[in-house]
């Protein structure tokens, strides 16, 4: 697009820029071989929806925003998902008998002249950004809808060399069809990385494929298109491949891992694979190497948990459990740990399954349960390495419970997760497991539960008068704090998928074993006593906690009532004993 001397003028006068940056975007552009708009905005002079909104001025058309109009999915019909991509435009209404598309390049005289002969009807061009095309192609046509086009075309055209239905594997030798696949699914991966996904759910049922994202622990539809489902054994097929696993095997559940780099950024994808009556259902979770590198600042703790828990973790001998729910971020708070202890004289060693990120300086094992390794067994080969800290990536049965409690009683520090639903419950779910109550009372240094709750969408953030009602009652909150908090809310953008939430913040209940905890515990009080005594100490419940998430603006109250409502009925009735008349 090569914008007229008249459309800079017009850029000027209006005030979108001065002649000195007009100036320098030229250079800019002149140098990379840009268009001055993506120059302009390369350099921040200007925003996108500003600067074509001035284009479509000056070219005399309407300027809109596709997503915050709504799309009606019917239009994919109306124009080729192959078609739409190839000249960058989207279908967005119709209208008195014209086609109205979208487009960003409306200097180009011959587009809309092509777009016209393809089509072979009337349109009517409406200006927007690239950004914005981009979105609405995704929304309409779903993730891949042009290569599945592509396949089908090449499958009409070239004869039966993909059967669409469950069973497909033989036929995967055809040179097109096969590096069409290939892109799909890689455009399946990267649309997941980009939009911060944990993991990928590839689900068939009798009519249909649904694909689903877990962004920030929640569920997403993908957009797919409906062709999809005639290819399922194909992406199948190709995820086995890249995760090295059989891909002739249908019947048992199968898992792998996948390597990935985008930019800077490394990725390790675990693949699990598990047979259904309508075809093998895959989950693709998604690790990025960066993301688990965190440090102890980073993780969330408020200034005195933060405090208590260095101290913890100073400790020369015991066991420190770090509790919660599957994807709570059990991990990353305990490789943090790890990065915080670090250090020449200190011997580390840790036994993983699977090892999600190599820490410089530590020595990592990872399970191998099919030859009999696993972690009770790798703990005792562990002892023979003298080391100082040990990291034991789950406590699942009495065997390594067994190993990890004699480790720290021979003088090594131990560090590991479990399946509880607070600090307290580490106690019961231990003896539940055979485990001596004299010998976890030796041992214990602390229990950490952990959740993690949304962040308010930082773009999109706006302050909010909460449910005064429902922060006494849940949260116990006070007229001072009622006043002084910074209560926030998401509005919904582009940015967060419209849910007013990008990101998750760590909420902690740390349970130190102070001498009390320790004599209830050889006394066999339950979770529920364990945590009252706790509380009186001082404790901080997982509740307490993000309500000083929500006073300083970065959650909500509902958030962390999502989060909290299986680990905190103790802490709410806490609350409400103290909560004002």
């Amino acid at each position: 697009m090569q914008e007229p001397k008249a459309f800079e003028q017009l850029l000027v006068r209006q005030g979108i820029i001065d002649e000195s940056k007009l100036e320098r975007a030229r250079g800019e552009a002149a140098k990379n071989n840009l268009p001055l708009v993506s120059a302009i905005q390369q350099l921040g002079f200007a925003g996108a929806e500003e600067l074509y909104a001035a284009l479509a001025d000056f070219c005399e058309m309407r300027f809109v925003v596709p997503s915050r109009e709504g799309l009606d999915k019917a239009l994919s019909q109306k124009a080729p998902a192959r078609f739409a991509t190839h000249y960058g435009f989207v279908p967005v209404q119709e209208r008195n008998g014209a086609l109205v598309i979208a487009i960003s390049d409306p200097l180009n005289p011959q587009l809309l002249d092509d777009i016209r002969m393809t089509l072979k009807r009337r349109i009517e061009p409406v200006v927007t950004t690239p950004q914005e095309i981009a979105r609405a192609t995704k929304e309409l046509y779903g993730v891949g809808a042009d290569t599945m086009e592509r396949i089908l075309i090449d499958t009409e055209a070239d004869g039966p060399t993909l059967t669409l239905q469950t069973g497909v594997g033989a036929d995967l030798g055809d040179d097109t069809i096969d590096a069409s696949i290939i892109k799909f699914v890689n455009e399946l991966i990267l649309e997941a990385i980009q939009s911060d996904t944990t993991d990928i759910h590839i689900e068939p049922f009798e009519d249909s494929l649904r694909v689903r994202y877990r962004i920030d622990g929640i569920l997403h539809q993908a957009p797919t298109p409906p062709s999809i489902r005639g290819f399922h054994a194909a992406i199948v097929s190709r995820i086995k491949i890249m995760a090295n696993l059989n891909i002739a095997e249908k019947r048992l559940p199968q898992d792998g891992k996948i390597l990935a780099s985008f930019g800077e950024n490394h990725y390790d994808l675990r693949v699990s694979i598990l047979p259904t009556p309508h075809g093998e259902t895959v989950n693709i979770r998604i690790l990025s190497r960066s993301s688990m590198a965190m440090s102890m600042d980073q993780l969330g703790f408020l200034p005195e948990d933060m405090e208590l828990f260095n101290t913890l973790i100073n400790k020369p001998y015991g066991i420190i459990l770090v509790t919660g729910p599957t994807g709570s971020g059990k991990t990353t708070t305990l490789y943090a740990a790890l990065a915080k202890l670090n250090s020449l004289d200190r011997k580390i060693i840790t036994i993983e399954d699977p090892i999600e990120y190599q820490l410089q300086g530590v020595s990592q094992m990872q399970v191998q349960p099919k030859i009999g390794f696993d972690f009770s067994l790798g703990l005792r080969s562990m002892l023979r390495h003298d080391p100082d800290i040990m990291l034991v990536g789950e406590i699942r049965d009495y065997e390594t419970a067994e190993m990890a409690i004699r480790s720290s009683l021979t003088g090594h520090l131990v560090l590991s997760t479990l399946h509880t639903n607070d600090s307290a419950g580490a106690v019961t779910r231990l003896i539940d497991m055979g485990i001596e109550p004299f010998l976890i009372s030796s041992t214990m240094v602390a229990s950490v539960a952990q959740r993690l709750v949304r962040r308010i969408c930082k773009r999109c953030a706006k302050p909010a008068a909460p449910d005064r009602d429902l922060l006494r009652i849940e949260f116990g909150a006070t007229e001072e704090e009622l006043a002084a908090g910074a209560f926030k809310r998401g509005e919904g953008c582009e940015e967060c998928l419209h849910t007013g939430y990008r990101g998750r913040i760590a909420i902690y209940e740390i349970l130190p074993f102070t001498e009390r905890v320790k004599e209830m515990t050889v006394q066999r009080a339950t979770a529920v006593e364990i945590k009252k005594e706790a509380l009186k100490q001082g404790m901080q419940t997982l509740r307490k906690s993000g309500w000083r998430r929500i006073l300083t603006g970065n959650t909500t109250p509902e958030e962390v009532l999502r989060v909290t409502a299986d680990a905190d009925t103790l802490g709410v009735e806490s609350a409400r004993n103290n909560a004002p008349l």
